[in-house]
């Protein structure tokens, strides 16, 4: 069996360039940041990153296990209880026909990589390859240059008010490196997902 580690914040929905202009420009004009956020939506879920997610599915035959910090609030409220950005995340999940099998257990330390050798380590399936999709990986060091497909990157060219910012989300160049890590594929793909 092959597994996805699936993170959410930065992977399923993400932010750019636009969106830091577009918080910057609030900030001028004194529109507080929550206001922003809730009616552009700037940090829901996003249905492009689901279908790229989908594509990995489709090209390896992999399983969702969450990861995420998502995964309690998800995995043990009932739909009605859920909270609206809960409601999509389901709904853009059983569109694409996507189910999470499981989730990784909390660690004490609260270190996803102990929480992923966590389930490794009591899982009853016999895990072939696995791979995890995470925006960050300071707490995933023993998988970064095998595993894990790092969807966060700084731009450092482009700067907004002198700083870099960052740019995440699961891109095409996401999906090509995760079936290749799945699939267990050496030289680099040519087909465009």
């Amino acid at each position: 069996m092959k597994i996805i580690f699936l993170d959410i914040d930065g992977v399923l929905n993400g932010y750019n360039k636009w969106t830091y202009r577009i918080i910057s420009i609030s900030k001028l004009l004194h529109i507080p940041v929550s206001i922003i956020r809730n009616t552009l939506k700037i940090f829901e879920v996003k249905e492009k990153y689901v279908r790229r997610l989908s594509k990995i599915i489709k090209k390896t035959g992999a399983k969702i296990v969450m990861s995420s910090s998502w995964r309690q609030g998800y995995w043990n409220t009932p739909y009605e209880e859920m909270y609206e950005d809960q409601k999509k995340l389901h709904d853009l999940l059983d569109k694409y026909n996507l189910e999470v099998i499981d989730i990784t257990p909390n660690s004490n330390n609260g270190k996803r990589e102990d929480e992923i050798n966590q389930w490794l380590n009591v899982t009853k399936l016999t895990v072939d390859k696995f791979v995890i999709l995470d925006d960050e990986s300071f707490d995933l060091q023993s998988f970064v240059g095998k595993e894990l497909v790092e969807t966060s990157k700084v731009i450092e060219g482009n700067m907004i008010k002198g700083l870099p910012y960052e740019d995440t989300g699961l891109k095409r160049k996401h999906v090509k490196q995760a079936v290749m890590i799945l699939n267990n594929e050496k030289n680099q793909l040519r087909e465009t997902y």
